[in-house]
């Protein structure tokens, strides 16, 4: 096996790890309200995340599509049957969400990746978030290498 699938590899499971300990941090209700309903975010979440905008909301429904996608739970996955967009989206997800990461979070993305990150600090819905987006972005810079 190559470096590469090693790393998308390791990546992919510490994104679905993180993701999974952000949506039990959370809870499913407020995650649900993320990314429908920002408005409805419960004051200790919409803390953690410093406010939830829009990017968070894509961001979140990155956490959700990929704890039950390939890499994940496997409940979502790629098919002829499915509608190409969804399709697509399975395949770049760890792109789409890497290039968020970079995009909105490059500051404490960079802060993690460069072990500068102060986890006593932040709390776990926080420190569980950027870590999915960290794994996400590295995940997501390998797919781009290995195509």
């Amino acid at each position: 096996m190559s470096w590469q699938n090693t790393t998308k590899k390791v990546a992919g499971a510490i994104a679905v790890i993180s993701g999974i300990v952000m949506v039990l941090s959370v809870g499913i209700s407020d995650v649900f309200s993320i990314i429908v309903s920002p408005e409805d975010v419960s004051a200790e979440t919409a803390a953690s995340l410093n406010g939830v905008d829009f990017i968070d909301r894509v961001a979140v429904l990155g956490v959700a599509v990929t704890i039950l996608g390939g890499a994940g739970l496997g409940i979502l996955s790629a098919s002829k049957d499915n509608p190409p967009f969804l399709n697509t989206t399975l395949q770049y997800l760890p792109v789409i969400v890497g290039f968020l990461a970079f995009a909105s979070f490059g500051d404490s993305v960079y802060e993690l990746l460069s072990g500068s990150r102060d986890w006593d600090a932040n709390d776990d819905i926080s420190n569980s978030y950027m870590l999915f987006l960290a794994s996400s972005l590295v995940s997501g810079i390998v797919s781009l290498l290995r195509k």
